[in-house]
Formats: structure tokens, C-alpha cells, sequence
């Protein structure tokens, strides 16, 4: 069941480094793979920090482009 969840774990950061790379703007793609980094850094070297991976990682997922956020300005 572990391995199930940091499977899940491992997924979703490579789903937030990918994310990062499409982002046009190179700030917050920084932003977005130091949060993956972190994220598969807690899976590695962690061991199973389940409190703090799956909050930061939501967190992460969550949080909205950077096209979108210009858009919202204009």
C-alpha cells in the first residue's frame, strides 16, 4: 500500500516538472520544479512523510498558470 501511494506521489510530481516546462513564463516555471523537487526529494529521502508531501503537493497542483494569472489582471 505504501509503494501504491508513493507511486501516486511520484506521479504527480512528474506531472508538476512536465507542467513547468509548458509554462511560459520562466519564474514560475523555476517555482513550479523547485516544488516537484522538493516533492520527489520528501519520496526519496523521506521516508514517508505522508503529512507534508500530499498537502504541498495539492498545494502545488492547484496553483494556476501563469497565462491564466495575466489574464485575470487584464
Amino acid at each position: 500500500m505504501v509503494w501504491l501511494i508513493d507511486l501516486v506521489l511520484l506521479l504527480a510530481g512528474f506531472v508538476l516538472w512536465s507542467r513547468a516546462n509548458n509554462e511560459g513564463d520562466e519564474a514560475w516555471s523555476l517555482f513550479l520544479r523547485s516544488i516537484a523537487f522538493l516533492d520527489l526529494a520528501f519520496i526519496t529521502f523521506g521516508n514517508g512523510q505522508l503529512l507534508i508531501e500530499i498537502p504541498a503537493l495539492a498545494l502545488a497542483l492547484a496553483l494556476p498558470s501563469a497565462a491564466s494569472l495575466d489574464r485575470r489582471r487584464t
